[in-house]
């Protein structure tokens, strides 16, 4: 496989490499070493586009599995946290099983488990707290808050009635008025007259929704619940 031109955009490179592993995914190249330095250009440009190819970043753990002498820590770390910005899908799990117990220890890999950790258990205030100290695995990464915003979306919608919107804004990261809106629009959730938001069921019920927030924080309600 051969390198892409430097001078040619992001873009276009992507879909370059992606037309030339299209074929070799299914095949024996698959797990060539010779490859490596291509996947992980790859992987550099699926973090900067905002593209994510799974099949082909599972090849990457995978010659690194079996290359332990190629295996670099960076180009893991981004795989992990593209696969995690694709959460509730397993793709962070499945990624993370193939890894030996060395890799997992580098710093980097250790600090994106650790991040998956707290977005999985929904610890999201402590996750927004944390996040900001590993500014330079997730800086590189495009949409990385979004996706996290959306799968923290998902969870409080189908663990809630109605929250207070001061709640809502810890949980989705300190969220400015114009994008506590825009999602509030995106995951049809509606405001109500004392001013909490219902989150649940597009369709209110008929009955007065409970609202849990009144009676006890989120950050500890979620975690329990989430894990029933």
């Amino acid at each position: 496989m051969k390198m892409v031109a430097e001078m040619a955009s992001e873009q276009e490179q992507l879909v370059e490499i992606r037309d030339q592993i299209a074929g070799v995914l299914d095949g024996i190249d698959r797990y060539n070493p010779t490859n490596l330095a291509v996947w992980e250009k790859y992987v550099e440009l699926q973090a900067s586009t905002g593209e994510y190819d799974f099949e082909a970043n599972l090849a990457v753990l995978k010659l690194y599995q079996f290359n332990p002498g190629s295996f670099r820590a960076e180009v893991t770390a981004t795989i992990l946290l593209k696969a995690l910005m694709n959460l509730p899908g397993v793709d962070f799990s499945m990624c993370k099983a193939i890894l030996p117990e060395s890799f997992l220890r580098e710093d980097s890999v250790s600090s994106a488990i650790y991040l998956a950790d707290l977005l999985e258990t929904c610890y999201f205030t402590r996750f927004w707290t944390e996040v900001v100290t590993f500014s330079d695995l997730t800086r590189s990464l495009k949409g990385f808050e979004e996706e996290v915003r959306r799968y923290v979306s998902q969870v409080i919608s189908i663990t809630f009635q109605s929250v207070s919107s001061t709640q809502l804004v810890e949980q989705l990261g300190g969220v400015t008025d114009e994008q506590l809106e825009a999602l509030i629009k995106a995951n049809g959730w509606q405001k109500q007259a004392d001013g909490t938001i219902f989150v649940g069921k597009k369709e209110a019920p008929t009955s007065k929704p409970k609202k849990l927030v009144e009676q006890l924080d989120l950050d500890t309600v979620l975690p329990v619940l989430t894990q029933q």
